[in-house]
């Protein structure tokens, strides 16, 4: 008698099961009640492959609300449901089949040890054939997940093909090895055969192989020496392999070497040897894609590098400009800070006076008081005299106004020097390439403000300034371009002659015009200005960067500038408005 494929504890019986002997199952089957004790069983037991239920007249109602919570409640259409009902209720619970999945009616009268051995082997055998296609897809499954996730990896290591090889030999079914591309034994699957002795086995496989371009071979001979040698080693009959290796362009990274038994080997069907060949064919495409990226990536940190280097390089040609400029400046600003610095050191003098003379009077005050609690009224009296002909003396009214005047005054002389260098600090700093909106208006009133000492009083300067007029860029970098053509515009005119700025709205942006009266451009080098190391001033009077600076700045902030003669020199610069895209840099104005 042949033993069912079910294990007895895999199935269970729900209601009365009529006298039986059950000789041919180890153990009995699980008893289910129809109450609610037995839906918490099932409730508890999802993955329970089989339930027979014996339904009668008496226990009808409940044995269906039993089922039903199993298939509606539970949502459960796995388990297996068989059921041998008594003539009375058999046609009532047909009309039911497919609402309650019901595989199989029988009518009571059926039961007998015989016809439910029979039953019993059919569903194992149904069963071991669903659990066989259910273990296939949640392979097939893990598989295309790996592959999913594997394409995401920076690159493809051994430790990801010795993953792959272990899912591939549990999609097959197989013992495998996964071999190292210097063709040493690196892993065995299922990992209680690593201690086995597979040198010759190896050394048989690869004693003659040619794989060629082949994603996979398939060896069928069961004479093979390699599977006599694996027969002896596990002591089963291993009569065919699969050979995967894993390729990156014109290597091999390793190998996967599934041994078949003649079972498994009926198994390996056509479709199981074309997912194989697409395994290895999309490791191979992630290889090959990985080490690609890896060879971009190398060259474009490279040419990063190389664009960081000119980059630095011209942050430091204008770095040299700021510098040059600061040198030029240096004279007037260093007159320009000393002028309220002077006027606060004169304002010390006055300040001793004052704090001596308001210390001898807090001295007299507090020797008055101690004489209140001595009682002693005729040197009270003599200390009030003192107190009143010194403060007449050093005109406390007028001293306590003078000091808070001499305070404020240095106060804002100080602020002054503050201001200067803080406007200073911010033109000659290396300031990093930021988009910041900004008031271009406010930007001229601080670059101008640097500048205030070389217009003298042979310069009239005529101011027509929208306000605000919001700009996106870098207010430092704009700064420097202001402070640049002002400082042409005065070496223009040598320090004599009208300077007219205008700032206006053009073409969603904003245009800055600085006009001098000076002699212009001359029409011959007017195509020229803006070419780095170009200038018509003496060796060691400029360095030709100014107007390339300009030129590089307007550039990066996606503006323009601008020059024409005019009675004089005419140059604009133009920004997009805050809130305008980038791509008007293009537009004229």
């Amino acid at each position: 008698m042949s033993r069912i494929n079910m294990a007895s504890a895999e199935w269970g019986i729900l209601g009365d099961m009529p006298s039986s002997q059950l000789g041919f199952v180890p153990v009995p089957p699980v008893s289910i009640s129809p109450d609610k004790a037995g839906q918490k069983w099932l409730k508890r037991n999802p993955d329970h492959p089989l339930l027979v239920a014996v339904i009668n007249s008496e226990n009808y109602s409940a044995a269906l609300d039993t089922i039903r919570f199993l298939r509606q409640r539970l949502q459960n259409q796995q388990m297996r449901l068989i059921i041998f009902a008594s003539d009375e209720v058999k046609s009532e619970i047909a009309a039911q089949l497919n609402t309650l999945s019901i595989h199989r009616l029988q009518s009571l009268a059926d039961w007998s040890d015989s016809f439910l051995r029979e039953l019993l082997e059919a569903e194992g055998h149904e069963f071991a054939r669903v659990k066989a296609r259910l273990r296939r897809r949640e392979s097939e499954m893990a598989l295309l997940t790996w592959l999913a996730r594997s394409g995401r990896e920076a690159v493809l290591e051994t430790r990801h093909l010795r993953e792959i090889s272990g899912l591939l030999c549990e999609l097959v079914g197989a013992r495998g090895l996964f071999i190292s591309a210097g063709k040493t034994l690196a892993e065995v699957y299922p990992a209680d055969l690593q201690n086995v002795a597979w040198t010759h086995v190896l050394e048989s496989q690869f004693e003659t192989l040619d794989l060629a371009e082949q994603p996979v071979r398939v060896q069928l001979d069961p004479d093979a020496p390699m599977h006599r040698q694996a027969s002896d080693l596990l002591r089963i009959s291993v009569t065919g392999s699969v050979l995967l290796p894993f390729r990156c362009y014109q290597d091999i990274r390793g190998y996967l070497l599934m041994l078949l038994t003649p079972d498994e080997l009926a198994a390996l069907d056509v479709a199981t040897v074309n997912l194989l060949e697409k395994t290895a064919d999309q490791l191979r495409a992630h290889a090959e894609r990985q080490q690609s990226e890896a060879s971009l990536k190398s060259q474009y940190e490279r040419l990063q590098q190389t664009l960081e280097q000119l980059y630095s390089t011209q942050e430091q040609l204008f770095h040299a400009e700021k510098l040059s400029s600061l040198g030029q400046l240096a004279a007037g600003i260093a007159h320009e800070i000393n002028n309220p610095v002077s006027y606060v050191l004169s304002n010390f003098e006055p300040l001793d006076e004052y704090i001596s003379g308001m210390t001898e009077l807090i001295r007299m005050h507090d020797e008055f008081a101690r004489t209140l609690d001595l009682g002693d009224e005729a040197f009270r009296q003599q200390l009030q005299n003192s107190i009143r002909v010194r403060s007449e003396a050093i005109d406390l009214e007028f001293m306590m106004e003078d000091v808070f005047a001499l305070v404020s005054d240095s106060r804002k002389g100080l602020l002054r020097v503050c201001d200067i260098v803080k406007n200073l600090k911010n033109f000659a700093h290396k300031d990093a390439m930021e988009d910041n909106a900004f008031d271009l208006a406010e930007c001229f009133r601080d670059s101008l403000g640097i500048l205030r000492h070389q217009l003298g009083n042979e310069i009239e300067l005529c101011e027509e300034l929208q306000c605000p007029a919001m700009v996106h860029g870098n207010a430092g970098m704009i700064g420097q371009v202001i402070i640049n053509l002002v400082q042409n515009a005065l070496h223009a005119m040598e320090s004599r002659g009208q300077l007219r700025i205008k700032l206006q709205a053009l073409n969603v942006g904003w245009e800055l015009v600085i006009h001098d009266s000076g002699p212009g451009v001359p029409e011959d080098i007017l195509s020229r200005i803006f070419d780095p190391f170009f200038t018509t001033k003496p060796v060691g009077k400029g360095t030709g960067l100014g107007l390339s600076t300009v030129h590089t700045i307007m550039s990066r902030h996606k503006g323009w500038v601008k020059v024409r003669n005019d009675q004089g020199a005419r140059f604009s610069i133009w920004l997009p408005d805050a809130s305008a895209s980038p791509g008007l840099s293009d537009q004229d104005g």
